[in-house]
């Protein structure tokens, strides 16, 4: 058969993180390596590309069209499908991704023929071989029609190949993650063992938590050409046998390649060995989730930490010259007092880099406001991105909700200390990446303020 596989390109409507990174569609890639030897597969990333969708259907004229992607890509995604059923009502839709996994009662659509919401990576080329051959549906799929209560699940089985890299060949070295140029991504473990309260991974895993061996992921990592590795787990820094048994691997196998991992406060200040373990090997970046510099509001989201850690989590960080890419969770209830002194702390860390996301109850977690709280309508798929206000603030207006965050990143990322760091650290070419897509993300910003004072 003939299969066009798609990557959805973000709505305008979505506060662009595609602006600052763009990386491999890595579940497609391993979606490739299940094709059967008797299939024709393209991937089309529309992220990078110029043209319409109706145009890659009409020249691949597909037999099948797949189609993954994240909450705020449901409404591409069916108008995606839409498309392609009114060019050949032939085409037979497959939908997946990890919302389709938690929600597929978000796809339920006619133009949708097939969602696969258990186990993608091991029944791929079974449901290939259901379309083609008519062979029994493959336990994890919906029908078109079919609801969730009807059906019985499998077990989680997070065995999975090795991506085909080359799938995406004419796009790769245009993939960057900030200022990691020509970024491969890899992916160690599923899951995560703790129990944050507003974490959307561990409800894809059902809770569970499983790490790949060793040895497999070492074979993986010496077929990746690039040199910059994000390693895309939930949270990489865990299981320290593991970590040592990597490290000691790395070393062995001579492997030369830059590390970006996510990874907890606690673990890092507890284990400044393993991590200058880590930094011999070639972990340059860490995304270290702070959440909040308030212990109250850290025991309701259930980190299970205290605030009291964090000067000696940079400590470690800065002894090992690492950069550190800090995630905050913006409470709703915050005020103008609050946004200053997160300001105020990060700097005096020594942090030059934030992603400040407003608390957003993602369906199915266990973060819940009162329906008269929720200011984004449900269907409003592409607005539920992390970035947009998605719960009414208490003690400001929306419009100086918005304003404050801005002013916070044009705070810590504007000094003239931290562009002096950009300047004499990364090249041309990613700092005119960096400032380009910091100043769209700006614009969005500033459309979300004159939208906000408008309907107040």
């Amino acid at each position: 058969m003939k299969i066009l596989m798609v990557r959805p390109k973000p709505s305008s409507e979505t506060i662009g993180l595609q602006h600052l990174m763009i990386v491999e569609p890595l579940e497609l890639e391993i979606l490739y390596a299940l094709k059967r030897d008797c299939d024709s597969v393209v991937i089309v990333d529309m992220i990078l590309e110029k043209r319409t969708i109706e145009s890659f259907i009409v020249e691949y004229s597909p037999d099948v069209l797949c189609v993954t992607g994240y909450i705020t890509n449901v409404s591409t995604i069916i108008r995606y499908c839409t498309i392609a059923k009114s060019i050949s009502k032939d085409i037979i839709n497959i939908v997946g991704g990890v919302h389709c996994e938690v929600c597929p009662e978000d796809f339920e659509n006619d133009m949708i023929d097939f969602r696969v919401i258990r186990n993608a990576s091991v029944i791929f080329t079974d449901l290939l071989n259901h379309i083609d051959k008519n062979t029994e549906l493959p336990q994890g799929v919906l029908r078109k029609g079919d609801k969730l209560e009807d059906l019985t699940l499998p077990d989680l089985d997070f065995t999975t190949p090795f991506p085909d890299r080359s799938s995406v060949s004419k796009y790769r070295d245009k993939y960057f993650y900030i200022f990691h140029k020509n970024v491969a991504l890899i992916k160690t473990s599923f899951g995560c063992p703790y129990k944050c309260s507003f974490c959307f991974c561990r409800v894809i895993t059902n809770g569970l938590y499983y790490q790949r061996p060793v040895q497999n992921v070492i074979q993986e990592l010496e077929q990746i050409e690039e040199k910059e590795i994000y390693i895309v787990d939930d949270d990489f820094l865990i299981d320290i046998k593991w970590l040592q048994e990597f490290i000691s691997e790395i070393k062995k196998r001579k492997i030369n390649k830059h590390f970006l991992v996510y990874g907890r406060a606690d673990f890092i200040a507890k284990n400044p060995n393993i991590m200058h373990q880590l930094a011999q090997i070639g972990l340059k970046t860490v995304i270290v989730g702070f959440e909040s510099f308030s212990d109250k509001e850290l025991d309701k989201y259930n980190k299970n930490i205290s605030v009291s850690i964090y000067n000696q989590t940079m400590a470690v960080l800065h002894k090992e010259n690492m950069d550190v890419f800090a995630t905050i969770i913006i409470p709703p209830e915050w005020d103008k007092s609050d946004f200053k002194n997160m300001v105020d702390v990060i700097k005096l860390l020594g942090i030059h880099f934030v992603n400040l996301q407003p608390l957003t109850p993602l369906p199915k977690t266990e973060v819940s406001f009162a329906a008269d709280q929720i200011i984004i309508e449900k269907l409003n798929y592409e607005q539920w991105d992390l970035a947009h206000i998605s719960v009414r603030p208490t003690k400001l207006s929306v419009a100086d909700f918005y304003k404050e965050i801005l002013k916070a990143y044009t705070s810590i990322l504007y000094s003239p200390k931290v562009i002096l760091k950009y300047l004499t650290t990364y090249s041309p070419l990613m700092l005119f990446k960096m400032f380009v897509g910091g100043y769209r993300v700006t614009k969005q910003y500033k459309k979300r303020i004159k939208e906000a004072e408008y309907y107040a």
